[in-house]
C-alpha cells in the first residue's frame, strides 16, 4: 500500500510472458471478433502479432501484442464470455478503480531485479479484458496512458448475442459467490449437444 504496487518473485511475471504467432494465425477459427483498434492509439504501434486460447474446445480468449514507441510491451487480452458461456464474479471492494465508469482493477508487480508488469482489468458487457504493460506504472506518468488505453476501447460484440443469460450472482454467508451443485446425472441430449444458441 505504501509503494503502490508488490514485491514478487521474477517466476510470478511468468504468467505475462505470452508466446505470440503471426496475426492471421490467431485469427483462424476465433470464436468471437475482437474490438477494432483501428480508431484508437493502439493502430500507432508496432504488432509483435497474436495467440488465441480455447476454454471448452472454443476459441474465445485472445491475445495481442504491440511495441510502443518508447520500447514497452504491451498485451491486450480479450476472453469473450458469451462464445464459451463462462462467467466471472470479482469483489467490487476489489476494483476500485474505472474504465469508462465500470469498475477496473490495477495490479503492479515488480520484482527484485526491476523488472515489472502493471496489469489493469475489468469487464464491459460479455467481454473479459486485461491490458498490461513491461513497467510499474505506480506514481508514473504511464499509470494514466495506461487508463487512457483502456478507455479508447470501443464497445465489444457479443460472439453468442442469442445466449441464455447466465444466472446472477449469489453471494453466500462468507462473502464469496455460491455455485450450483451439478446435476446427479445428464440426459442424452444434455450429453450429445455441443452447439449453443448464438445465432
Amino acid at each position: 500500500r505504501k509503494n503502490g504496487f508488490r514485491r514478487v518473485c521474477e517466476s510470478d511475471l511468468l504468467r505475462y510472458k505470452i508466446s505470440l504467432t503471426p496475426m492471421a494465425q490467431a485469427y483462424k477459427d476465433l470464436a468471437f471478433q475482437p474490438v477494432e483498434l483501428a480508431r484508437t492509439p493502439f493502430s500507432q504501434f508496432k504488432s509483435l502479432g497474436a495467440v488465441a486460447e480455447t476454454v471448452d474446445r472454443t476459441k474465445s480468449r485472445f491475445y495481442r501484442g504491440f511495441q510502443t514507441p518508447d520500447g514497452h510491451r504491451l498485451t491486450l487480452f480479450e476472453h469473450d464470455l458469451s462464445a464459451d458461456g463462462s462467467s466471472i464474479w470479482r469483489d467490487p471492494a476489489d476494483e476500485p478503480e474505472r474504465i469508462q465508469g465500470k469498475r477496473a482493477r490495477l495490479i503492479v508487480l515488480q520484482a527484485g531485479a526491476g523488472n515489472a508488469i502493471s496489469s489493469l482489468s475489468w469487464t464491459e458487457g460479455r467481454r473479459y479484458y486485461e491490458l498490461w504493460m513491461d513497467a510499474n506504472v505506480a506514481r508514473s506518468p504511464l499509470r494514466q496512458q495506461l487508463f487512457a488505453l483502456a478507455s479508447s476501447l470501443p464497445n465489444s460484440i457479443p460472439g453468442c448475442p442469442n445466449e441464455i443469460p447466465p444466472k446472477p450472482v449469489v453471494i453466500g454467508p462468507d462473502g464469496r459467490p455460491m455455485h450450483e451443485p451439478p446435476p446427479a446425472f445428464l440426459t442424452d441430449t444434455q450429453m450429445t449437444e455441443s452447439d449453443r444458441p448464438c445465432k
